[in-house]
C-alpha cells in the first residue's frame, strides 16, 4: 500500500467502525477489511477466498492476519465465513458516533457492547452461531493456555492502580484476558533475535550517543514490534510501506488493555528507533520515505496522546476533590512501625538477643521504607545502593552523606541522601547484625532478599511493610510521597531551594537540565534538613516564600543560632519573641533542633553519673529530679536503656570508681562463710549488670621478684598474691600482708573472690588510677554476665586450686 494512504484521518477509521442502533442487523466492514476486500477483489479472488484470507480484526480482536492480504497465512484464526469477520469487526453505539478517544481508550468495552448487540440483532439462528463461533475463536477473549516465552519487563506505568485491579477482576469474570495473556494471544510478544543487526545498532546508539544506560525495555518495544510487522526472518525495513499494518499494530496495543501511556512509550520507542535508522551511515535507505513514515506514526498517535491527556486531568480532578495525601499521612506506616522497630533494634544491637527471621526481615522494609519516604528517594536508589557505598559514607556538619550511583537517572548524576545519626545507627544495625546471615556468593548490594540476592522490587517490600501495619498502600507509594513532597517546595521553598531538593531527590534528566549542578556535601545536608520540616503534621508550620528573610535553613546557619542562644543543660530554649528579635524565623525549624541538641546534653550528663555501674530505675529518677528540669527532660527507663559498660580510660577517671578504691567502701558485696572446706566468698547484695565494676584487688603494688621471695617464705601456706604484667613491667599485688596499712581493720574483697574456671562471673582488668596524687597500678574486677542477689563472685586464677602458688598463672589477657 501506498502512502496516498495518509491522509485517512482517525475520525474516518472510527467511523467505520459504527453502527446506528435503529439498525442493528446491519454489519459494516472496516476501512482496513474494505481496503482488503478491494485489494482482493482487484486480483480475481472470490468471496470464499478473501474471507479464508481474512483475520479477527477490529477493537475486539487481533488485526494481525487480515491486512497482510495474500501475503500472509491466516487460516488457523479459525474464520469460516465473511458474518464471523464482520461480526468481530463492526462497533455499536447508540448515536451511531465515536470519538476519537473513546475508541482507543476502551476498546473491550465496545467489544462487549458489540456482544451484546449481537445477541440481539434480528435474524436467523445462524448468526448467533457464527457470533458465538467469533468469540469463541478469537485469540484476545479467549485466556492464553500457556505462559509466554519471555516475561516482559513491564514499565512502571502498565502498573494497574485499585480502580484498573477492580476492572480487571470484572473482566475476568467474564473471561477477559490480562494484559499478559492478551498480548500473547494477540502475537505481540514475539521478539526479533537479538543479535540482529538494527537492534544491536539501536543499542549501541542509545548507550553510546544517547547514553541511555537502562535501555534494555526499548530495545525489547522496538523488536516486538519489529517481529509484529515482519513474522520471519531477519528484521528490514520493509515495514516503512505497511502503513495498514501499522494501524493495526495500534489496535493490537489498545485492545490488550495497555494504558494510554504505555502505548505513547511503544510508539516514543519506535520513532527514536527510526531517528536512528535515519541518521546512520551503515543503512542503505530513503530518507523521504523514513520521514513520512515518523509523520504517519505522529499523526496516529494524537488521539491516544488526548485519551492519556483526559486521564492525567482525571486524576489531578480526583486529586483535588478527594484530596492528595500529605507527606505526613504517606509517612504514617514510619511512625505506626517504630515501636516495633526500635524494639527489634534494642534486642538485636544492644541486648545482643536473638532475632527471628520474620523481625529481620520487616526491620529490612522498615529501613527502605526510610529511604523511600523520609528521604523521598527512588526505589531505585534502594535496590542499587552497595555496600561499598555504605562503608565509605562520610560525616558531613553531623550527618552521614551516602553517594549511590545505580539508580533511574544515574546516568547524569550520583544520588544522595544524608542520613542522621540516629538512623546511621539503624542502618549499621542491619549491616552488622541482620545482612551477614543472609549473604550468598559475591553480591555486593547493601539490601539482601532471604535467598542472598539483590531486592527485586523496593516498592514490593513497602507494600508489604504497610500490609503488615495495617494501612492501606494505594495512596502511600514513593510516587505519592515525592509528589507530595513536590507540592510543598514548589509552594513554600525559594527557588535556590528549589534546585537543592531536586537535585536531592533525584529527578529526571529534564528536570537536571533545568537545576542541577555539582552539589557539595554541606549543601547535601542543609537540603536533608530542610526536607525534614515537610514530616511535620499539617498543624506544625510550614515556611512559606512570604516569611521572614531568616526563615530558610539554608539562609543562616544553625550554627549562628547556637552562638546567638547557647545550649545547655540548665537553660530554657528561646521563646518566638526572642529567635524573631534575634532575626530568626518564628518557625520551629531551629528551636526543635536546638531542643533535641540539650536533650542529647542532658542524656550525656546522665549516663555519666554512672559509668562503672548500672544504676537502678529509681536511683535515676532520684538523679533526674534534683536536676530540676520541667521540660525536655529524658525518662529514667530510656536512660537505662541507653547505658553501656564504660570504656577502659572512662573508668580510670571516673570519679565514683575512684572513691571506691580509696576507700574501700564498695556497694552490694558480703563475704559471707560457707561449710566445708571452700571457706570464705564474696556474694552480691544487689543486682549486678554486665559490665559493672563490681570492686578491686586491693593491696600495696611490689615487683614479681619481691611476690616470688614472699612465696618461698610462705610455703605451702596459702597466700594472697596477684601477679600480672602492666607497660610492660611484671608486678605483683600484695593482699596477704592484712590489715594494710592505708586501711587499718578494715577487710577488702578482692583478696576473698574464690576460683572458677568453668563459671566465672566476673573478670580482671589492669588499669592506673589517679589515688593521692600519684598513679597506682590498681586491678579491678567486671562483671562478665549479670548478677542476681545472694551470688558468688567468682573469676579465673588462672590455674586449679591446688596448684594456686602464683608461679603457673596464666594470665595474658591483663597485657595491655
Amino acid at each position: 500500500m501506498s502512502f496516498a494512504c495518509i491522509g485517512t484521518t482517525f475520525k474516518e477509521v472510527n467511523d467505520s467502525f459504527c453502527v446506528s442502533s435503529k439498525t442493528p442487523q446491519r454489519y459494516l466492514l472496516s476501512d482496513v477489511q474494505q481496503d482488503t476486500y478491494q485489494h482482493q477483489k482487484t486480483l480475481g479472488r472470490s468471496v470464499h477466498e478473501r474471507t479464508q484470507c481474512s483475520g479477527n480484526s477490529g477493537p475486539g480482536g487481533n488485526c494481525k492476519g487480515v491486512h497482510q492480504g495474500v501475503d500472509r497465512d491466516t487460516k488457523g484464526l479459525g474464520i469460516q465465513n465473511i458474518g464471523e469477520v464482520t461480526a468481530r469487526s463492526r462497533l455499536p453505539y447508540g448515536n451511531g458516533e465515536v470519538s476519537d478517544s473513546e475508541w482507543l481508550l476502551d476498546p473491550e468495552q465496545a467489544f462487549d457492547e458489540d456482544m451484546d448487540c449481537a445477541c440481539e440483532a434480528p435474524g436467523t439462528s445462524d448468526s448467533l452461531t457464527s457470533t458465538t463461533s467469533a468469540v469463541a475463536t478469537s485469540p484476545v477473549a479467549c485466556t492464553a493456555s500457556s505462559s509466554p516465552q519471555e516475561e516482559e519487563e513491564t514499565d512502571s506505568s502498565e502498573t494497574p492502580s485499585s480502580d484498573e485491579r477492580t476492572r480487571d477482576s470484572s473482566r475476568r469474570n467474564h473471561s477477559t484476558p490480562t494484559v499478559r495473556e492478551a498480548m500473547q494471544a494477540g502475537g505481540m510478544y514475539g521478539k526479533c533475535p537479538p543479535e540482529s543487526k538494527l537492534l544491536v545498532g539501536f543499542k549501541d546508539h542509545l548507550i553510546g550517543a544517547l547514553q541511555v544506560q537502562n535501555c534494555q525495555q526499548e530495545v525489547d518495544n522496538v523488536s516486538r514490534f519489529l517481529r509484529y510487522m515482519q513474522p520471519e526472518g531477519e528484521p528490514n525495513l520493509e515495514f516503512l510501506t505497511k502503513t495498514t499494518e501499522t494501524m493495526d499494530y495500534m489496535r493490537a496495543l489498545i485492545n490488550s488493555g495497555l494504558s494510554a501511556a504505555t502505548i505513547l512509550n511503544y510508539w516514543k520507542n519506535i520513532i527514536r528507533f527510526l531517528q536512528y535508522v535515519k541518521g546512520s551511515v551503515d543503512i542503505n535507505v530513503d530518507r523521504v520515505k523514513i520521514l513520512k513514515y515518523i509523520d504517519y506514526l505522529k499523526t496516529m498517535r494524537k488521539p491516544v496522546a488526548r485519551t492519556h491527556s483526559g486521564n492525567v486531568c482525571s486524576t489531578r480532578y480526583d486529586r483535588i476533590v478527594d484530596g492528595m495525601p500529605t507527606v505526613h499521612e504517606c509517612n504514617l506506616v514510619l511512625r505506626s512501625g517504630k515501636k516495633r522497630f526500635l524494639d527489634i533494634y534494642n534486642r538485636m544491637a544492644i541486648s545482643k538477643m536473638v532475632v527471628s527471621p520474620t523481625d529481620k526481615t520487616w526491620y529490612r522494609y522498615y529501613c527502605e521504607a526510610l529511604m523511600m519516604l523520609r528521604h523521598f528517594q527512588r526505589p531505585g536508589a534502594v535496590e542499587g545502593m552497595t555496600v561499598k557505598e555504605w562503608v565509605n559514607r562520610k560525616l558531613t556538619d553531623g550527618r552521614y552523606l551516602i553517594g549511590i550511583k545505580k539508580h533511574k537517572t544515574g546516568a547524569t548524576h550520583v544520588a544522595t541522601i544524608a542520613l542522621t545519626l540516629e538512623e546511621e545507627a539503624w542502618y549499621q544495625g542491619y549491616y552488622e547484625f541482620i545482612r551477614p546471615e543472609f549473604v550468598r556468593g559475591e553480591c555486593d548490594s547493601f539490601f539482601l532478599s532471604t535467598r542472598g540476592t539483590k531486592i527485586t522490587s523496593g516498592s514490593s517490600d513497602l507494600n508489604r511493610l504497610h500490609e503488615s501495619c495495617g494501612i492501606n498502600h494505594v495512596s502511600c507509594t514513593s510516587g505519592q510521597v515525592r509528589r507530595a513532597a513536590e507540592t510543598l517546595v514548589a509552594t513554600s521553598f525559594t527557588e535556590n531551594q528549589k534546585q537543592n531538593v531536586a537535585a536531592y531527590m533525584c529527578h529526571s534528566d529534564l528536570m537536571a537540565d533545568k537545576h542541577y549542578r555539582m552539589p557539595v556535601p554541606s549543601t547535601i545536608v542543609a537540603t536533608a534538613i530542610l526536607l525534614d520540616t515537610l514530616h511535620y503534621s499539617p498543624e506544625r508550620y510550614l515556611p512559606t516564600e512570604t516569611d521572614a528573610p531568616g526563615s530558610c535553613m539554608s539562609e543562616k546557619e544553625f550554627s549562628d543560632f547556637q552562638k546567638t542562644f547557647p545550649v545547655s543543660r540548665d537553660c530554657q530554649p528561646p521563646t518566638k519573641k526572642q529567635r524573631v528579635d534575634a532575626g530568626f524565623s518564628e518557625n520551629r525549624v531551629y528551636y526543635d533542633r536546638w531542643r533535641k541538641c540539650q536533650y542529647a546534653d542532658r542524656q550525656e550528663h546522665l549516663l555519666s553519673s554512672y559509668t562503672y555501674q548500672k544504676p537502678s530505675c529509681r536511683k535515676m529518677e532520684r538523679l533526674i529530679s534534683k536536676e530540676g528540669w520541667t521540660s525536655n527532660c529524658p525518662k529514667a527507663q530510656h536512660i537505662l536503656d541507653m547505658w553501656k559498660p564504660a570504656l577502659k580510660y572512662v573508668i580510670a577517671s571516673d570519679k565514683h570508681i575512684l572513691k571506691s578504691c580509696s576507700r574501700q567502701k564498695w556497694k552490694g558485696l558480703v563475704i559471707k562463710s560457707f561449710d566445708g572446706q571452700k571457706g570464705e566468698g564474696v556474694v552480691a547484695t544487689t543486682n549486678f549488670t554486665k559490665g559493672d565494676i563490681v570492686c578491686d584487688y586491693h593491696g600495696k603494688v611490689i615487683t614479681k621478684a619481691d611476690g616470688e621471695m614472699m612465696m618461698e617464705e610462705l610455703g605451702n601456706q596459702a597466700c594472697y598474691l596477684f601477679f600480672f604484667k602492666a607497660g610492660g613491667e611484671n608486678l605483683c599485688i600484695d593482699a596477704q600482708t592484712w590489715p594494710c596499712q592505708c586501711h587499718p581493720g578494715l577487710e577488702t574483697f578482692g583478696r576473698k573472690i574464690n576460683h572458677s574456671s568453668k563459671h566465672p562471673n566476673i573478670m580482671p582488668l589492669s588499669v592506673v588510677l589517679r589515688l593521692d596524687d600519684e598513679d597506682v597500678h590498681t586491678i579491678l574486677f567486671k562483671a562478665t554476665r549479670d548478677i542476681k542477689v545472694d551470688t558468688e563472685l567468682k573469676f579465673n586464677y588462672g590455674v586449679n586450686c591446688k596448684s594456686f602458688r602464683g608461679e603457673a598463672l596464666d594470665l595474658d589477657w591483663l597485657d595491655e
